[in-house]
């Protein structure tokens, strides 16, 4: 996982399986840093109260109303693109 600011953004890079993905940084519940958290199958884990978010999606997975923003990445000649919409 790599973790950093974009455009006012705050973004979290992921490879699941060799897809890249990209999500906001920051979790719903207490603006908990998700970079400092474990990703495993897909999920990454909010270090300070263990609130899991799909990447693929950005849901929580026991709450439903919760969510972090997904991002579109593409690759370029090596290069991830990600957009910011």
């Amino acid at each position: 996982m790599r973790h950093w600011d974009q455009d006012g953004h705050d973004v979290l890079l992921c490879n699941h399986a060799g897809e890249i993905r990209a999500l906001g940084g920051a979790c719903p519940h207490a603006n908990g840093p998700l970079a400092q958290g474990n990703f495993a199958d897909g999920l990454v884990v909010c270090p300070w109260h263990a609130w899991e978010f799909d990447t693929a999606t950005g849901a929580c997975t026991h709450n439903g109303r919760a969510a972090v923003p997904c991002y579109q990445t593409e690759i370029h000649q090596g290069v991830i693109h990600i957009r910011l919409a």
